[in-house]
């Protein structure tokens, strides 16, 4: 990973999304972050910024700061709720439409308690997966930032329960989700979905949260009913 400069939106904010981001792709538990000069020569921020970056990140638990060690990424801590919802081959069009309806009955809410309670960090986390997203991504990693995104979401909505749901329910979906992220409509309709979110979220309007995830799994449900013919009219891909 390239740590570039962050967009000047709130500065600190966009450099500790950046920096969770390098720790979860690049770096272990024990590793050390570069010495604050060498990160504030890198990201062409003060030390002032720097520093209420890396207290965002020790507030979550992901670093701790030692004297004379530096800054070490800590071991992440153990979900507060483990779920597995593991999907039969009897019965798996009817478990996915129960994984679907339970969609649509918890991640309103997970939108509207986001929307009062999400951080900068929140939004600038959600705003880094929107800057990677597009519909010219393969499959796999279409999804990967969709269910990135949806599970971001549940963080900042606070409740860390709510989190190992989100992650469980991905469990019987995940088939059905990326066949929808073959189709370029898909990919389409997840980050127009999610950039509708994200406005929300960023404008703390919980009623337009819950509309904005009414809408896109309203959206999601007619694309995946429709699949088999937008797939069969789409080129090869993929």
């Amino acid at each position: 990973m390239v740590l570039t400069a962050p967009r000047p939106r709130t500065i600190s904010a966009e450099v500790a999304a950046r920096l969770e981001r390098h720790i979860a792709d690049d770096l272990s538990p024990g590793d050390k972050l570069p010495p604050e000069r060498e990160l504030c020569a890198t990201l062409n921020i003060s030390r002032a910024t720097l520093r209420e970056a890396l207290r965002a990140l020790e507030d979550r638990r992901l670093i701790e700061r030692r004297p004379g060690r530096g800054t070490v990424v800590c071991t992440p801590p153990e979900p507060q709720l483990a779920l597995s919802f593991e999907p039969s081959t009897d019965e798996g069009a009817r478990e996915f439409a129960q994984a679907a309806e339970l969609r649509r009955i918890v991640e309103p809410q997970v939108a509207e308690l986001a929307a009062l309670r999400a951080t900068e960090l929140d939004l600038a986390q959600l705003d880094e997966i929107l800057r990677e997203s597009h519909a010219g991504l393969t499959a796999e990693e279409s999804l990967r930032l969709d269910v990135e995104f949806h599970r971001r979401l549940a963080v900042a909505a606070g409740n860390p329960l709510l989190v190992g749901v989100c992650e469980a329910m991905n469990g019987l979906v995940h088939d059905v989700r990326l066949r929808s992220h073959l189709a370029r409509e898909g990919r389409r309709n997840s980050i127009e979905g999610h950039q509708r979110l994200y406005a929300a979220l960023a404008a703390h309007d919980p009623a337009a949260a819950r509309r904005a995830m009414d809408d896109h799994l309203a959206d999601v449900g007619e694309l995946i009913a429709g699949l088999d013919e937008i797939l069969r009219s789409e080129p090869e891909l993929r």
